[in-house]
């Protein structure tokens, strides 16, 4: 079981979004690619648990469909890499011997908040334990969140329709019918060992933004916001997103803190950077599409965070680069958040 708990997650996590992302980010790093490859099929996933949440379908047969679209894909885009077509090589120079030892105590500090977190951490809270109760429930009723988490009452569609839009907990039931182990060990216990590094990944590419020709003030960057992170969340309990990574980072609400909101901030930097590439430029409105259309999926937090950073840093865009033309993409991209938006709100 562990060792096809391995193949499931490295296939969902990487070797299929580098498919799918080599198919429709094309032309990016493999970041971008992956990245992009990632956060579509959690666009897809979305999309199909809104129709069988509203359908009362079988949440098995939600799984073969996004089995066999999201496969589809990747044997494409591996099919392209095989021929030649493949993500942009991302070059750089030779790491030195303090870099290495940096990068070391950088890794060393992620396995042990994550570690911690797996072994060390419970949040024992009404609104975590709805996240797993709905994973759970809807793996043993194979519907899409139909049941209460808490009384396994049948219910009506969107019947709490902020937690029923973001389906994300139902995504740890998927997980589960592909591996066997139990959902709400997915949901507190394995997730965490790809959310964490994923955090910490993103926080980087973030940092380098600021410190693009030097790699030690960058890694010495990661490593102050780790040590930073261990002492808010130890001092600010329940009232800090550094908390919601330690304590509870399997959440949505966790997820929209320390992967989702850097991550458009991140992107929306790089269109900035390169608004004189014509190429180079597409991978990441792509990747930036997604990204944002998949904040729907994660949490309801994102209804309202995505429109924002998108309006702030986005005009922003638009005021210092004068490109005008780029405001309905930018649209685009908060539309579907801004649809979630108003259903919850009204």
């Amino acid at each position: 079981m562990v060792i096809w708990t391995c193949v499931v997650f490295a296939l969902i996590f990487l070797i299929i979004p580098f498919g799918i992302g080599n198919v429709l980010i094309c032309g990016g790093n493999f970041s971008l690619t992956v990245i992009g490859g990632l956060f579509f099929s959690f666009c897809v996933f979305e999309g199909l648990s809104i129709i069988f949440h509203v359908t009362f379908g079988s949440l098995r047969l939600e799984i073969a469909l996004w089995c066999a679209i999201c496969i589809i894909i990747a044997m494409f885009g591996w099919w392209k890499v095989k021929h030649g077509e493949k993500p942009d090589r991302e070059r750089g120079k030779s790491w030195t011997r303090m870099e290495m030892f940096l990068l070391l105590i950088a890794v060393a500090l992620v396995l042990f908040q994550t570690m911690n977190t797996v072994l060390n951490t419970y949040y024992g809270n009404w609104d975590d334990e709805t996240y797993c109760g709905t994973a759970v429930t809807s793996w043993y009723t194979d519907t899409v969140d139909r049941y209460a988490a808490s009384t396994g009452v049948k219910q009506d569609a969107f019947y709490f329709d902020y937690y029923n839009i973001a389906t994300w907990p139902v995504y740890s039931s998927m997980v589960a019918v592909l591996t066997g182990v139990h959902p709400a060990i997915i949901f507190r216990t394995i997730l965490p060992l790809f959310e964490i590094p994923f955090a910490y990944y993103i926080a980087y590419l973030l940092i380098r933004v600021f410190w693009k020709d030097c790699r030690v003030n960058a890694l010495l960057s990661l490593i102050y916001l780790q040590i930073f992170t261990l002492l808010a969340a130890e001092h600010m309990p329940q009232t800090s997103g550094e908390w919601w990574q330690v304590v509870n980072c399997w959440t949505g609400k966790a997820l929209a803190t320390s992967i989702i909101t850097p991550l458009v901030l991140w992107l929306l930097i790089q269109l900035e950077e390169r608004q004189k590439e014509v190429i180079g430029r597409g991978p990441i409105w792509r990747t930036l599409l997604f990204v944002c259309w998949a904040g729907c999926f994660i949490s309801a937090s994102l209804f309202f965070i995505i429109p924002m950073e998108l309006a702030l840093w986005g005009g922003l865009y638009l005021l210092r680069t004068k490109r005008w033309r780029d405001f309905p993409k930018l649209v685009l991209c908060g539309m579907p958040t801004l649809v979630c938006a108003a259903v919850t709100f009204f």
